[in-house]
C-alpha cells in the first residue's frame, strides 16, 4: 500500500483516510455558515441594544423648540436663541 490509494485487482481504491478526508472537505464549505449566521445576528442585537440605550437629546435647537412648544419661553426668546445657536455653528 502506499500513499493515499492503493491498486488492487486492476482497480483504484481509496483508502479509508483519504475517502473522509475527501468529503469532510468537501463540506467544510458550509459548516462554518450557521456559526456566522449566529454571530452576525449577535453583532446586530448588540448594535441595535447599544443604540435603544443612548439617551437622544436631539441637539439644542431641538430641545429649544421643545420648550417654545410647552410655553417656557416666548417667540422673540426664541428667535434670539435659535440665531445665537446657529450662529455658532
Amino acid at each position: 500500500m502506499g500513499g493515499d490509494a492503493c491498486v488492487e485487482a486492476g482497480r483504484r481504491r481509496c483508502s479509508v483516510l483519504a475517502c473522509e478526508m475527501g468529503s469532510m472537505f468537501g463540506m467544510s464549505g458550509w459548516m462554518w455558515f450557521p456559526g456566522l449566521l449566529v454571530l452576525v445576528m449577535f453583532i446586530f442585537f448588540g448594535a441595535w441594544a447599544v443604540s435603544r440605550s443612548v439617551p437622544r437629546t436631539g441637539g439644542p435647537v431641538r430641545i429649544l423648540e421643545e420648550r417654545y412648544a410647552r410655553g417656557d419661553i416666548d417667540a422673540e426668546e426664541f428667535e434670539r436663541r435659535r440665531a445665537t445657536l446657529e450662529g455658532s455653528r
